[in-house]
């Protein structure tokens, strides 16, 4: 079920510090319904245990596998999208809370059980992150832009292009799919990086847009539509590629990256190019 897509807003919100107990406010309220089994993402029931700690989430959600439809059933621990809603919301915090998340090991496993083979799990898990609705954070919470944990990503059934590329990255990297994944942001976006040498044969586009760090080709893959791994998704078209992400911060585009940054600086909203760090 691949929902209808928005273009990221450039302006990203407000991003002023003192506003970031309004936040918090707004996603405890998110996670009190959630937690609840009340709203979010579709077929969400809570184990019946005795405490929060103990709970967990049950979600389930609809993919494209070979061009039929499955669904595909998960459990995300109350515990870890608390702790994840408590966290730091930048990058590299994002990226190594989806090291750590046992809970993707499962979901990982599930999407290439379904699917049947590591091309379709691949496949599968992007389709999973292009039927979230997309939802900029201004839109979600009334708050300025940060990187939602996979955690919380997935109990909260939305994301923007950057929460989305995080938990397709996290996917992918898990035990069942064997990829080794980054992240990169175009101008104004963001998505996935799939080392080309983990992926299977066949499953790349002919003529692939790649970047090599360390000495390793990482394949584009975009989470936020189901196109070919080293293709744009039609919403975003071609942009210059600001930065990667794998372990530490890789400068792809000094130049287009200072005039985003200055554009922020002109917008008032400077927490933008910190948010990342």
């Amino acid at each position: 079920m691949v929902s209808g897509r928005s273009r990221r807003d450039d302006g990203r919100g407000d991003d002023s510090a003192g506003a970031a107990p309004t936040r918090r406010r707004l996603l405890g309220a998110v996670g009190s319904g959630a937690l609840a089994g009340l709203g979010g993402c579709v077929d969400r029931v809570l184990g019946q245990s005795s405490t929060d700690t103990d709970r967990t989430i049950r979600e389930s959600v609809t993919v494209r596998i070979d061009g039929e439809s499955a669904t595909v059933r998960y459990g995300i621990p109350a515990a870890a999208y608390r702790t994840a809603r408590d966290r730091d919301a930048a990058v590299p915090t994002a990226t190594a809370a989806a090291r750590t998340a046992e809970f993707l090991d499962d979901l990982a496993a599930r999407l290439l059980d379904r699917a049947g083979s590591r091309a379709a799990g691949v496949r599968a898990a992007q389709s999973l992150t292009a039927s979230l609705p997309y939802a900029t954070d201004a839109a979600s919470t009334g708050h300025q832009e940060y990187i939602r944990h996979p955690a919380e990503t997935l109990v909260d059934g939305e994301g923007d292009c950057d929460d989305k590329a995080v938990l397709l990255s996290a996917l992918l990297s898990r035990p069942a799919l064997d990829c080794r994944t980054g992240l990169v942001m175009p101008r104004g976006h963001c998505a996935t990086l799939v080392a080309r040498d983990d992926l299977p044969a066949g499953l790349v586009a002919s003529a692939p847009l790649s970047i090599t760090l360390d000495g390793t080709e990482f394949v584009y893959l975009e989470a936020v539509g189901r196109v070919w791994p080293g293709d744009w998704a039609k919403d975003y078209g071609e942009r210059p590629l600001l930065a990667a992400y794998r372990d530490r911060w890789h400068v792809l585009d000094g130049g287009a990256m200072l005039d985003a940054a200055a554009a922020a600086l002109d917008r008032g909203t400077p927490g933008i190019v910190t948010r990342y760090l």
